[in-house]
């Protein structure tokens, strides 16, 4: 039976990427498309107060429906998430992972002495379960709820599904065939673009598509080597699931 009381030390990623409090949001948003990252710590000093993600940004985004939306130039701290959740270097990774479930978050940030050394995602998570070998089908972690738009609609749709869904991404299709994904990642870099813009225009292309059954630790391999976040379920044409880096946390727990 697989164990996942390896310390958090094991597989966090050092250092921290980080902005100072004054930093703006557009320069957060370069950041992070910079070191393809989904978030970054907000300093104060030495001192970790926050977290801004992809997530925050979208929603200091402005822009009515229907029409182009800009981040503001503001500082971060307007829009991050206060007051982070931090775990110390020997935490073992099933605890790291049962308060990413509890609190629904992607990451922690990793002090030793109380000082901010490193971070632990949902990623790293996926990457113990392929270290670990486990053979459980992926489909019984996958949603199976899958929110979708066809590769015709307009980006002003996609953009208001996604907020509405509350989810990170959401799967393309043609013909009811996934093609691509349509992420925060992808609403942000097309937030100058025309608003009509059809969404196979500013899709992400890097799809993985693997069979139901398929071990965990393959799925998850594959997903690490191809740099993807979303690994789609799919038999005889038909989407039965999505499993994303968050639910490997529920595996790890």
């Amino acid at each position: 039976m697989a164990s996942f009381k390896t310390p958090v030390s094991e597989y966090m990623t050092q250092p921290i990427l980080g902005v100072p409090t004054t930093a703006s949001a557009l320069e957060a948003d370069r950041l992070l498309d910079e070191h393809a990252i989904s978030a970054l710590g907000v300093l104060d000093g030495d001192h970790l107060v926050g977290v801004i993600s992809r997530t925050d940004l979208l929603s200091a985004a402005s822009g009515e429906s229907g029409e182009t939306f800009s981040i503001p130039d503001e500082p971060v701290k307007r829009h991050m998430t206060a007051d982070p959740v931090t775990v110390d270097v020997s935490t073992p990774l099933d605890a790291v992972a049962k308060r990413m479930l509890a609190d629904r978050i992607h990451r922690v940030f990793v002090t030793k002495d109380g000082v901010p050394i490193g971070v632990c995602s949902t990623r790293d998570l996926m990457r113990a379960v392929y270290d670990q070998r486990i053979a459980q089908p992926a489909i019984e972690i996958a949603t199976r709820g899958v929110v979708k738009v066809k590769v015709d609609d307009s980006l002003s749709l996609a953009v208001s599904r996604l907020d509405a869904s509350n989810k990170h991404g959401l799967v393309v299709v043609d013909e009811g065939w996934p093609v691509g994904v349509f992420s925060q990642v992808d609403a942000l870099a097309a937030r100058a673009r025309d608003p009509r813009t059809a969404v196979d225009d500013v899709m992400n292309l890097r799809i993985l598509a693997l069979p139901p059954n398929i071990p965990l630790y393959v799925a998850a391999g594959q997903a690490l080597a191809l740099e993807v976040r979303r690994i789609l379920l799919v038999d005889d044409r038909e989407i039965q699931g999505v499993v994303s880096t968050f639910d490997f946390a529920r595996v790890v727990r």
